[in-house]
């Protein structure tokens, strides 16, 4: 996206969603660390068959690009089109994938592309975030850019294992502290609320065959510490921040004093047929 593409955008949506405001924090380091790079190693492995069968590729919700570079990367011909509500995320893609990409600023529920546009598209950790009520409109609206055979691919975890390992370091009682004062700023997630199996019912409403993978990988002790500092600390409020800071060293302290501890997280994968 080049500076005029980012002015048009930007007055396109001057005035961002709670969503688009948050993950615009987040631009510099989201997906950096060890959990995070372990968990996509997973998903790409998971799907890697059907990334090599794709030409014409969206990553919808695509961030900073981490996935993208990786589609653009794989073996094979393939045009890779991301799209984001993030201008500071899209700004952050740019960077990283150079003009390997084609990169847009589009609202998940109205997608700026023709019927069939893309053989193959992504969503990670997109669906989580798109109310209960509108959950149906937007997986037809990722089903309307797919042709006959073209294929949608939805990941998301709750991300429950890990606090569960961070509860054990440094028990349940310190972990409700650390709910209050590093976790609070979390935008809530529909999906924390709502049935199983619902993203799997909304592919099938939308007339796609509906397939389930998993993606496990496994994470270390110390690797909590280096995932809190990316992906929640830049959100904490500067009042807030010693105390953040203080709790973050006490989790990589009691993380060295058993280093060798490590849990093993299955990413859910959703894959949505169009029948030919």
């Amino acid at each position: 996206m080049d500076s005029s593409e980012s002015e048009n955008a930007t007055s396109r949506y001057h005035k961002p969603s709670p969503v688009a405001e948050y993950f615009g924090r987040l631009a510099a380091t989201y997906g950096d660390g060890e959990y995070y790079g372990n968990r996509r190693r997973a998903v790409l492995e998971a799907i890697a068959g059907e990334i090599a069968e794709a030409r014409d590729v969206l990553d919808v919700g695509c961030g900073n690009g981490a996935y993208l570079a990786k589609f653009a990367a794989a073996p094979g011909n393939r045009r890779v089109t991301g799209a984001d509500l993030s201008i500071e995320m899209l700004l952050s893609a740019r960077r990283r994938v150079g003009v390997k990409c084609r990169l847009l600023c589009a609202d998940v529920s109205r997608l700026p592309f023709k019927p069939e546009s893309f053989d193959f598209i992504f969503a990670s950790h997109v669906l989580q975030f798109v109310a209960d009520v509108d959950l149906d409109g937007v997986v037809a609206e990722f089903a309307r850019c797919l042709p006959p055979g073209g294929l949608l691919v939805a990941t998301g975890q709750r991300d429950e294992g890990f606090r569960q390992m961070l509860s054990a370091i440094v028990g349940p009682d310190r972990w409700r502290e650390y709910r209050e004062v590093i976790f609070q700023h979390a935008p809530r997630r529909d999906a924390d609320a709502g049935p199983d199996d619902r993203y799997q019912r909304a592919f099938a409403r939308s007339g796609l065959r509906v397939e389930e993978r998993t993606a496990p990988f496994t994470i270390e002790w110390v690797d909590i510490e280096e995932l809190i500092r990316v992906r929640w600390m830049p959100l904490i409020p500067e009042g807030e921040r010693e105390q953040a800071v203080a709790m973050l060293a006490e989790v990589a302290q009691a993380a060295k004093a058993d280093s060798s501890r490590s849990l093993t997280l299955r990413e859910p994968l959703i894959l949505g047929r169009r029948d030919s």
